[in-house]
């Protein structure tokens, strides 16, 4: 059975599935932060960066006649989708096809994404998720 987390991350994925790179959702908070993990040289950081589309995204997309991201599994672990993708791209000019693993991190609160890291490694990206949750209190006992 899916969480709500879960589904609520789904709808993304039927755009970038298809190479449509809006960066606006509507479960996205308005003062979301996303961004590339430090394995994407030139791009790293994570920032509110409310511009649609974000200009990191745009640098990222232009290199490649398309490039899409679709989903392979959703794994929730505490406010957090990891979501396990594949990416596929043409680049421009070379014509050169890949396919590539990767993930996307989703910190979600009361039911919007507040944000969202890219990563090329799908064992960094789950990694970087559990470093988070180790940090967190626990819970008050009653």
């Amino acid at each position: 059975m899916a969480s709500r987390n879960v589904d609520l991350i789904r709808p993304i994925y039927d755009e970038w599935g298809r190479g449509k790179w809006r960066t606006s959702f509507e479960v996205y908070d308005p003062r979301m932060e996303w961004g590339w993990s430090g394995e994407f040289l030139g791009l790293a950081g994570v920032y509110h960066d409310p511009r649609d589309p974000n200009p990191r995204l745009r640098t990222w997309l232009s290199g490649w006649e398309f490039w899409r991201a679709e989903a392979q599994d959703f794994l929730e672990i505490d406010d957090y989708v990891v979501v396990l993708a594949t990416y596929h791209g043409r680049g421009k000019g070379s014509g050169v096809e890949i396919r590539q693993e990767g993930a996307h991190v989703f910190k979600l609160r009361d039911g919007k994404v507040v944000r969202l890291e890219i990563f090329a490694s799908r064992e960094k990206a789950i990694a970087s998720v559990q470093a988070a949750t180790a940090d967190q209190p626990a819970p008050a006992s009653r």
